[in-house]
């Protein structure tokens, strides 16, 4: 577990890269040990900066937020089955 620059723990991260797109998802623990999830995307814009939008889920919120994401996305994967399909890319070659 890692304290950031605002004491925060960080308990867990990921990310994924998408174009311009990064989203990173931190779990984070409070002083007394309770999680909450940060969704954040940060995408460059013209001056070569960022632009971040954060969203921080808490615990009572998880059970609600992961139902109507579930409903959503079997919804459009009933739709639009094609979106969910791994996209093919070159294998990479490895250098000698």
């Amino acid at each position: 577990m890692d304290l950031n620059e605002n004491g925060k723990r960080t308990v867990n991260s990921s990310s994924v890269k998408i174009g311009k797109r990064t989203y990173f998802f931190d779990v984070k623990a409070t002083a007394n040990g309770d999680y909450y999830l940060v969704m954040t995307e940060s995408r460059r814009i013209q001056d070569g900066s960022f632009e971040k939008h954060k969203i921080f889920l808490y615990k009572e919120d998880f059970y609600k937020f992961t139902h109507a994401y579930d409903e959503i996305m079997s919804f459009m994967k009933a739709e639009k089955p094609e979106y969910f399909e791994e996209p093919e890319f070159p294998e990479e070659v490895e250098e000698q």
